[in-house]
């Protein structure tokens, strides 16, 4: 009987550790998808989306093109990483640089917005559902300045 009851406090003092490592797993999700665009890596920063998601091929299309156009550097500031084991909504300030390949007086993009992303859990491995703006990772037009 004390053993359950032991193992019942050990279970109501983990529940928060769980959470944590939740939004933690969630935000490594965030952290592999940077590298990759910093690393020219779009099927790395593709492989971190649930392939049905709405705009997915959208996506699919969009970073390698962007990735084509130069280097890329980004960085993320949560702003928000709500929701449990299972199912996560994040708000990410997202801010974004293009640096033209092909001319080096061409002026350097940037771009910041918010980033709304809901991500759930598949067989261990979180898969993200839905992005939004999904047009902040297209190709920029540089011939328009």
């Amino acid at each position: 009987m004390r053993a359950i009851g032991l193992s019942a406090v050990f279970l109501l003092l983990a529940a928060p550790f769980a959470r944590a490592d939740s939004q933690a797993e969630a935000l490594d999700v965030i952290g592999s998808m940077t590298a990759a665009l910093s690393d020219n890596d779009a099927p790395g920063f593709l492989r971190e989306f649930d392939k049905s998601m709405a705009g997915y091929d959208r996506l699919e299309r969009s970073v390698p093109a962007l990735l084509d156009q130069g280097a890329v550097t980004c960085s993320v500031q949560p702003l928000t990483n709500d929701g449990d084991d299972a199912k996560r909504t994040l708000d990410l300030d997202w801010y974004m640089e293009i640096r033209n390949a092909d001319d080096d007086a061409a002026p350097v993009i940037r771009r910041r917005e918010v980033v709304h992303v809901r991500m759930e859990k598949h067989a261990r491995h979180w898969r993200i559902t839905s992005l939004d703006p999904i047009s902040f990772f297209d190709p920029h037009d540089f011939t328009h300045r």
